[in-house]
């Protein structure tokens, strides 16, 4: 939406500019808003942990989690599976444990092939330029 109202900008139409800028903003803040809410969910369900209340500790992990999940955020997502992990362990419920465990793992290997990849493209290269000598890997996206 930030770039049809650049694009809008551009031709002219103010108004749908205008309109698309607050509609982008409006995005923004529920995104933040989301990521929020779930950091905290987190949070309050670690010092449930710590003073032993394993029910609302759940409870509030498992809200993140799905929060984290909608956004998506892989940092709340791992975050999340960590701790839920952790409190069926307390509460001896492995299969449960055993299933974040799992996505905890799954998650940890997709962000390891997102970052794998990142390093090893084109674009990346533009970063590691400052350094040294422009990539000539990269001329032709400038």
């Amino acid at each position: 939406k930030a770039v049809v109202s650049t694009q809008s900008t551009g031709e002219g139409r103010i108004p749908d500019a205008k309109r698309k800028l607050r509609e982008t903003v409006v995005m923004a803040n529920k995104a933040d808003l989301n990521k929020l809410t779930s950091c905290s969910f987190l949070l309050l369900s670690a010092i449930f942990l710590k003073l032993l209340n394993y029910n609302d500790a759940i409870e509030m992990a498992k809200s993140a989690h799905d929060i984290a999940n909608r956004i998506p955020d892989s940092g709340l997502q791992l975050w999340s599976c960590e701790l839920l992990g952790t409190l069926y362990t307390c509460t001896e419920q492995e299969e449960n444990a055993t299933r974040y465990r799992a996505t905890l793992t799954e998650l940890s290997k997709k962000l390891e092939e997102d970052v794998a990849v990142t390093v090893n493209s084109q674009e990346h290269g533009l970063l590691q330029w400052l350094d040294s000598e422009f990539p000539a890997s990269s001329l032709s996206m400038v």
